[in-house]
């Protein structure tokens, strides 16, 4: 019998047993994107997105593609093209978000940091102050460096300054203590993989009501990522665009499956519970845990220094290849300016909690 395979990355992985079902049964009973189970099933998943994230005062916007694609349609939606967005990058997704503005032709203050390190908030506040900047975006959950950046404390500037606050939370919404009413986020760019537990193809936004009012009045700049257009047709129950219902059914399941372990707060709990038990093995294996001074480590996985006796290429492929228990392992390399002394591994997924306990000793042996 092959052996499971165990993928400890942050985008595949093993999903809940409600949203594998979902595909095997699809095709006796698919959903017409016009026709009249469609838009029950969207106002299902609108309703429960908002439910989960307790965000009652945000519109879910989902469209077909990956976290990137909900930074392009936040970007090109919910800023006028002469507003001046600080954008703090300390991580590969702060790097993309400066990429995405510059190719908008946005103008930018680019707070652009060593991966992994804390903005420096009084910076931040001086910027805003001086009226430099209208709007910030920042990543929350940078899996660069597998750490939290302060967003409670950066919307609280934002609020103080009246400026609009962008947050990347693909790696974070549904597993990260998360209040975007209360930290005064405008718009936040999700995910419906990553903490929610379906396939990476649909993503999605939550955009405040008041700032979605005045984004009537924006240019919408990213052609069928238009989040005004978009969220006016779902808010009726269609889509402007093709959407996959069959995507729209693994979100549902997804949500059932998230209240199922006690909502966000649950999963969170789920989740610390194995960075305990994967970080306390990692230390008395000799491995050394990369932080940052000011900067929690994220709940959904940990970055390593590369150990001296042994390449990341090895050790990735002996835990790919040699089964321990029935199990081998796929565990993920570091991102740009942190891969050459970095590798990671993340807990995310539906595994049980023994699958990690089977890991750290297939890491053992891997490391010798």
């Amino acid at each position: 019998m092959a052996p499971r395979v165990v993928s400890l990355t942050p985008a595949v992985f093993h999903l809940p047993e409600g949203v594998n079902a979902v595909s095997r049964a699809y095709g006796a009973q698919p959903i017409v994107p016009r026709g009249p189970a469609f838009a029950p099933l969207l106002a299902a998943i609108r309703s429960g997105v908002t439910a989960a994230l307790r965000a009652s005062e945000y519109e879910p916007v989902f469209l077909t593609g990956t976290g990137s694609t909900a930074m392009a349609a936040v970007l090109g939606s919910c800023l006028h093209p002469t507003e001046r967005l600080l954008v703090i990058r300390n991580g590969a997704y702060g790097d993309r978000l400066h990429e995405f503005a510059r190719a908008l032709g946005q103008p930018m203050v680019d707070m652009d940091l060593p991966y992994g390190e804390r903005p420096d908030l009084d910076r931040v506040d001086a910027i805003l102050g001086r009226g430099e900047a209208d709007a910030v975006a920042v990543v929350y959950g940078a899996t660069s460096s597998c750490s939290l950046n302060p967003v409670a404390e950066i919307g609280a500037l934002c609020k103080r300054h009246g400026k609009k606050l962008f947050v990347d939370g693909v790696s974070a919404l549904f597993v990260e203590p998360m209040e975007l009413g209360a930290w005064g986020i405008s718009a936040v760019m999700g995910s419906c993989n990553k903490g929610l537990h379906a396939h990476p193809n649909l993503t999605m936004c939550l955009v405040r009501e008041d700032l979605l009012a005045e984004m009537q009045r924006l240019p919408q700049r990213a052609p069928s990522l238009e989040l005004v257009k978009i969220q006016a047709a779902q808010a009726k129950g269609s889509h402007p665009y093709t959407i996959d219902p069959m995507s729209l059914l693994q979100v549902k399941a997804a949500l059932e499956a998230l209240e199922a372990e006690g909502g966000v707060a649950g999963r969170h709990a789920i989740y610390s519970a194995r960075a305990a038990l994967l970080r306390e093995g990692y230390e008395r294996l000799g491995l050394t845990i990369a932080r940052w001074e000011g900067m929690p480590l994220s709940s959904i996985g940990t970055a390593l220094e590369i150990p001296a006796n042994v390449s990341y290429e090895a050790l990735a492929h002996r835990l790919a290849t040699e089964e321990v228990d029935g199990h081998t392992f796929e565990i993920y390399a570091a991102q740009g300016k942190l891969s050459a002394r970095l590798f990671r591994i993340f807990h995310m997924g539906s595994y049980e909690l023994d699958v990690y306990r089977v890991f750290l000793r297939a890491l053992g042996r891997a490391l010798g």
